[in-house]
């Protein structure tokens, strides 16, 4: 791979990302795709002044669509710089046309890289992004429920004082008010945590896990850094061929639509998916988030 990653969608979310990037020394080369070409040329800009504090060299382009074309990996990033509320599935009817129209130009140009999908409502613009487009499941997928995963080994190192990277486990679901914390796959050091938690604690983390995104919203009307943390660990990991395993949205063929499954991640794009071997509550908690989701992708 050349290193090369093309962001399609430079508002808060694509510009934080291609920072995070920069900042990791993961890309040799960039490329800004963005309707607003004033705003995209400042980031580029600005970039550029970046990589020469961190003594970093890397080509930028900006709205060249041979050069996105010729990426290892396209993320895409599509959406408003501010939205009226955090409703991801109303988020839908906004960033349709302009996923369509990518996923035609990827068509046609029969890519063949890999395509990280953050725009929202995540899973039903992943699955309607692979339709259109045309490419292989295993090299289209969704940032899916990585950042809530990550939300939850916070919140819950924080509460049993231990770091986040000793705890084990997996928020499942659609990205979005329907997820749910597996709570069967939850443990440190190999022990499970479930039966040391009460039902109401668990229930609060629950909501927390969800909420914390609102709660970032009420604040500046967006969330971007953490979105762009993930997203570059999991292009990462592409570009390493690593074979991590990431909390992604992937297409089940058992629900028929994209959801978050633990799955490796590498130069292959999608590798093996784990099956979480959910409570039967769990279970139900995912059907139901599997039927709004194709609900979603059939309106």
């Amino acid at each position: 791979m050349t290193r090369h990653i093309a962001i399609v969608g430079c508002g808060h979310v694509g510009a934080s990302l291609a920072q995070s990037l920069i900042n990791k020394g993961a890309v040799c080369e960039l490329t800004l795709i963005d309707t607003n070409t004033r705003k995209v040329n400042s980031h580029a800009l600005d970039l550029g002044d970046a990589l020469v504090a961190l003594n970093e060299q890397v080509t930028i382009r900006v709205n060249d669509t041979a050069a996105m074309l010729s990426a290892d990996i396209i993320v895409v990033a599509i959406g408003p710089d501010e939205i009226s509320s955090l409703d991801r599935l109303d988020e839908y009817t906004r960033n349709r046309a302009g996923i369509i129209g990518l996923a035609h130009t990827l068509n046609a140009a029969a890519y063949d890289g890999i395509v990280l999908n953050i725009t929202n409502p995540c899973d039903v613009i992943t699955q309607i992004l692979q339709q259109a487009s045309g490419l292989p499941t295993s090299r289209v997928f969704g940032t899916g429920t990585s950042l809530d995963t990550l939300r939850l080994k916070r919140m819950l190192g924080e509460l049993l004082g231990v770091s986040p990277a000793d705890v084990m486990g997996f928020v499942s679901g659609e990205h979005g008010d329907s997820q749910f914390i597996a709570w069967s796959s939850v443990r440190i050091v190999g022990q499970a945590v479930e039966q040391h938690l009460s039902a109401e604690l668990k229930a609060q983390l629950e909501r927390q896990v969800t909420d914390v995104a609102s709660e970032i919203y009420a604040g500046k009307q967006c969330t971007q850094f953490g979105i762009a943390a993930i997203a570059t660990n999991i292009c990462q990991a592409i570009l390493a061929n690593s074979k991590t395993i990431f909390s992604v949205s992937v297409y089940d063929a058992e629900t028929g639509c994209y959801i978050s499954h633990p799955s490796q991640v590498g130069s292959f794009g999608l590798g093996k998916r784990f099956a979480l071997k959910l409570s039967d509550s769990e279970q139900q908690k995912f059907n139901h988030s599997a039927d709004i989701i194709r609900q979603h992708v059939a309106s």
